[in-house]
């Protein structure tokens, strides 16, 4: 059994509820890529400090949206290449876990438990009223093997088909996996 992975459109609304933080990022980042620039053309450039602000507004303006687009295309392919899947008596995980990837195959019979929307970091749980905290928690997929440190996937459930991951999740069950998904 393969959970069936979001397309790149499905993911990227997938994080509509972020866009109140998105909007501060861009004007805070906007700012900072500005000034960046200004600081730049009247320090080592020599421009005046009128002029240096023309040019930085567009040229800052631009290098924001290539951040952003760049941000956007990593995040959409990262998503869409997750893969979770039972095949024979092995469980596939690849996705992101924090900020390395990761790819294993581990027999199904070593996992313990899969957990989705639980085990918050301390940071995390610090920031608990923020609803991008909180999204992001609870669309998190956590493994606990039955020796050895825990591992997850970030961002499961936005990239894998609820309906899907849900199926799958109930039939690990079966399997003699715990999880924290009601039948």
């Amino acid at each position: 059994m393969e959970v069936r992975v979001n397309t790149k459109k499905e993911i990227l609304k997938s994080f509509v509820g972020w866009l109140p933080l998105a909007l501060v990022a861009i004007v805070f980042y906007g700012m900072i890529f500005v000034g960046l620039i200004m600081w730049l053309l009247t320090n080592f450039v020599g421009i005046e400090q009128d002029l240096a602000r023309q040019i930085g507004l567009p040229i800052g303006g631009v290098l924001l949206i290539l951040c952003l687009f760049l941000y956007f295309k990593w995040l959409t392919k990262s998503l869409s290449s997750y893969r979770l899947a039972v095949e024979g008596e092995n469980l596939l995980v690849k996705g992101i876990d924090g900020w390395r990837t990761l790819d294993k195959e581990v027999p199904i019979n070593t996992i313990q438990k899969i957990y989705i929307g639980a085990n918050a970091n301390s940071l995390e749980m610090l920031s608990s009223g923020h609803g991008a905290i909180n999204d992001q928690v609870a669309s998190r997929l956590t493994f606990f093997p039955s020796a050895g440190k825990s591992f997850k996937l970030d961002f499961a459930a936005k990239a894998f088909d609820n309906e899907s991951l849900y199926k799958f999740l109930v039939s690990i069950k079966s399997k003699g996996v715990e999880t924290n998904v009601s039948v």
